[in-house]
This record gives structure tokens, sequence and C-alpha cells, in this order.
């Protein structure tokens, strides 16, 4: 059954509550440096429909690109709930400039607006789009990945398992940062359960918002990718899985690691020891280095 008004405004509550921002807080303003990242790509904007509603590609095509370069779609983070934001378009631009090629991003349906599978529909079209394109942008079919950070690890972890099953097309890498994978299990059953980083409330009020209650699209391995079978698994990309100390999901991601490497599949898996949740796109410490690993991951990788 669809989330009434009523609890949709209960769980926003919650997400307001729990808030580890203080309230009305500025915006962050990142260093110069940072915002000059921007420069180092051309940058096209377009906009698709899918599903009734209308999603934004952020397409960066870095200054110093190569022909035949590597393609890789940045999904964005937030809980499913918040939207793309400045850092993702600055992260997106450096990592373009890096790997000399183009980076797809992505600012999807959030979960206030419309539930699953819309946003779900929107990051696998994105996904078939830059397959259709590759070619006319100069891209090479087998050097094109996904990947994605927090809510935006999971949906590219399911478009990963996707595209494996149906043979839409062949992804040669998912990078995984810190997602979700598990949206069935109540957050304080799960191992490191009772050692909060995320508020556990806070947690299902996201997981609730974004499926709409639906209990079925919760447990489906595209939702939860954690519930995929050995045999899904092991159709699955090159995938590096990317964990912090400072969030709870790092258990679930490095088990999900260890799944896909006992099929067969080549696994990259690294925690970061003293990082938070969240600290990939928005410049946090440790950014540079977990970046020069999901470069030289998107480099190397092809079919």
């Amino acid at each position: 059954m669809p989330l009434t008004e009523q609890r949709k405004k209960e769980l926003f509550d919650v997400l307001d509550r729990t808030s580890l921002r203080p309230k009305n807080a500025p915006d962050p303003v990142y260093p110069q440096e940072i915002q000059d990242f921007l420069l180092l790509c051309e940058e096209e904007v377009l906009t698709r429909t899918v599903d009734g509603y209308p999603y934004t590609l952020y397409i960066y095509r870095a200054k110093n690109r190569m022909e035949n370069c590597p393609i890789h779609i940045n999904i964005h983070g937030g809980g499913f709930v918040a939207p793309h934001a400045p850092c993702d378009s600055m992260f997106s631009s450096y990592v373009a400039d890096q790997i000399g090629g183009i980076v797809v991003d992505l600012d999807y349906t959030t979960s206030g607006v419309a539930p699953w599978p819309v946003a779900f529909d929107q990051c696998y079209d994105a996904a078939q789009f830059t397959f259709e394109h590759c070619k006319a942008w100069g891209g090479d079919l087998s050097r094109i990945s996904v990947g994605g950070y927090s809510a935006g690890g999971a949906l590219a972890a399911g478009i990963a398992l996707k595209s494996a099953e149906t043979g839409d097309f062949s992804l040669c890498l998912q990078v995984l940062g810190y997602p979700p994978l598990d949206n069935i299990i109540n957050p304080i059953y799960k191992k490191g359960g009772l050692d909060r980083i995320l508020p556990a409330e806070r947690e299902q009020a996201f997981t609730e918002l974004y499926f709409g209650g639906d209990q079925e699209a919760m447990a489906s391995h595209y939702g939860s990718p954690v519930y995929a079978t050995d045999d899904q698994l092991k159709k699955a990309p090159r995938a590096l899985v990317i964990s912090a100390n400072g969030c709870n999901f790092r258990y679930e991601d490095e088990e999900y690691a260890g799944r896909l490497a006992a099929v067969g599949v080549e696994v990259t898996v690294k925690r970061f020891v003293g990082a938070r949740h969240g600290f990939i796109p928005h410049f946090g410490e440790y950014w540079q280095e977990a970046t020069d690993l999901i470069v030289r991951s998107i480099r190397s990788a092809r079919l």
C-alpha cells in the first residue's frame, strides 16, 4: 500500500529531528581549488523523462580526454531524498579529468517526489543512454563503468545486477561507496547495529520513503543487493567496494564484497578506518586517497 501523505510527513519529521546538520546551516563553501575542478571539463546538461518524471544528466567531458576514452556514470547519495548538489558536479568533473574521459552525472527524482522504482528506472535509463551515445561521444564501449555513494551506491549495485541479468548492456566496473545494501533488516539488528553512527530511525525513514512502504521491492535484489543469489552475483561486473569506519553500512558492504569474490567476481575492497560516511564526494578527510583508488580502478577496467 502506498504511503499516505500523513505518513510521509511523519517520516520527513523524523529526518528533520535526527539530522546531523544544524537547522538553517548555510550550504558548505568549498575551497577555490575544489571549485576550479569545474574548469577541467566542458559541461552538457540534458533532461530526460522516465516513469512520468523528468531527471537531469550532467555530462562532463574532460578537456584532456583521450580518443576511445572511458566513461563513468556517477550517482549521488543523500538517502534517496536529497537532490544533486554542487559538490557532485565538482567531483564528477575532477574524476573525468583524472581518467581522461567522460563522467555522466545523474540527478534522479528523489523519494519525496516519487518512490521506487522511479529513481532506479531513471538510473538504468541513464546507463542505457550512455551506451547508446558512447561511440558518438568518442568513448570505448568496453570501458563504461557505474558508481555511486551511499544511496547512489545502492542504485549502482542494483543497476550492475540488472544489466548483468538482462544483457541490456555490459559494465566493466561497479564502484560502490559505503551503500545501504540491506534494506530489510532493522538497523538495530544488523552487525554493529547498537553502535550507532546514523540514528536507526533516520535510516529506516530513508528506506521507507524510498520504497514507499513496498516490502516486496525492499526485499528484491535490485533494492537490497545482499539478497541476490550466487547465480545472480556471479554475472556481476568487477567491483570496487569502499567502506568507512564511521559508517553503519561497513559490515554489509564488506560481506557483499566477500560474496562477490566467493563466486569468482574480481573485487577490490578498502575500508578507510579514519573516514566517515559521505566523505568522498563531499571532499572530507581521505577523499583524495579514495578518489585516487577509484580513478585507478576506472582507468584499468575493461571488458
